[in-house]
């Protein structure tokens, strides 16, 4: 007898028409709960993901969406399975990386039965590099995502997870980390603001305080990859009570912290990359309040990265002494920052 013969396309949808929830997400009656927000409150073990690995890898270049099927399960050992669609995304990275960085983008009908809101698609930072340093270099910049949490609540929350990789109708199979971001729209509508696509906008639009926050946070994990005017790495999120535009940054490794290996070949101390500082000098008068801020979150800082243990112990001291040298010249009180940002 035949046996017949499926395409890896017609193996997806059969399981994404066989999957089993075998735990559901809780119903809210909060109209802005996301699906990030009831992943942020499991106590997440792993993320399996189907997919065809080896179309990501051929449509890096392109915006090409294909079916996926990922099972996220618990330390309780309870299974969510979700399907999806993958997407290869950054502008930059899938020029540099092995494996690109992707976007999930989830079904809005499963969204509605759950209750939450339809913001359906995430950014997923991956290991980008194959070899060894791919792992350490997306551990560091988690661990700057959750630096900027200290420094300020109006953050990009992140979730990093175990992901197990696995190829449709293959035998590949692949296991690493992965980090998900919450979605600006998602950040935007909890915060009671709106997303502003507005390019060329004027820094005296830009809240002062917020933006020589970031500034001067770029300017710490040693970060010149932001353009506010092209929204390069940094997202505006008007402020609806306060009629203001708050900056939101993300995508770090550019950093002299990170000290990404396809950034900085050959590179090995990060003390070598200069910092830049992107604030505007008309923000002046409120440079004494953010190093003050600066100052009283600098034990927490630096203890953070002292037992982030995921990295090893000499990525951990160059980090750490990286950020101490940061912390040397704005306890001086004659520090004036190197202003570069247009006005």
């Amino acid at each position: 007898m035949m046996r017949k013969q499926y395409s890896k396309s017609s193996v997806l949808s059969i399981v994404i028409l066989g999957f089993c929830i075998s735990f559901s997400l809780a119903q809210t009656s909060d109209p802005k709960s996301t699906l990030f927000d009831s992943l942020y409150a499991l106590d997440i073990a792993e993320i399996q993901v189907l997919v065809d690995i080896d179309s990501i890898l051929a449509n890096k270049f392109t915006k090409r969406e294909q079916e996926a099927m990922i099972a996220v399960r618990t330390t309780d050992n309870e299974v969510l399975d979700l399907p999806l669609d993958i997407q290869v995304r950054s502008k930059s990275r899938r020029r540099y990386c092995d494996f690109p960085p992707l976007k999930f983008d989830f079904k809005k009908g499963f969204l509605k039965d759950w209750g939450l809101d339809k913001h359906d698609d995430f950014k997923i930072v991956t290991h980008c590099l194959d070899d060894s340093k791919g792992l350490p270099t997306m551990l560091k910049e988690y661990l700057v995502y959750k630096l900027y949490e200290i420094v300020t609540p109006l953050s990009l929350r992140t979730i990093l997870f175990d992901i197990i990789y696995k190829d449709i109708g293959g035998s590949k199979v692949h296991k690493t980390k992965a980090i998900m971001l919450e979605s600006e729209e998602g950040f935007a509508k909890k915060h009671e603001g709106t997303l502003c696509e507005c390019m060329g906008t004027k820094p005296d639009s830009i809240d002062p305080f917020q933006f020589e926050l970031v500034a001067m946070f770029q300017y710490m994990i040693g970060n010149s990859d932001m353009n506010y005017m092209v929204e390069r790495n940094v997202t505006l999120v008007r402020d609806n009570e306060h009629k203001r535009l708050i900056p939101i940054p993300y995508d770090f490794d550019f950093s002299g912290f990170v000290n990404a290996p396809y950034v900085h070949p050959e590179v090995f101390d990060n003390k070598l990359i200069p910092r830049v500082y992107l604030g505007f000098e008309q923000n002046s008068s409120h440079l004494p309040a953010v190093i003050d801020r600066f100052i009283a979150k600098k034990k927490e800082i630096i203890n953070t990265i002292d037992d982030f243990e995921l990295i090893d112990h000499k990525e951990r001291k160059a980090c750490t002494r990286y950020v101490k040298a940061f912390y040397r010249q704005i306890e001086n009180p004659r520090f004036l920052p190197p202003y570069t940002a247009p006005e």
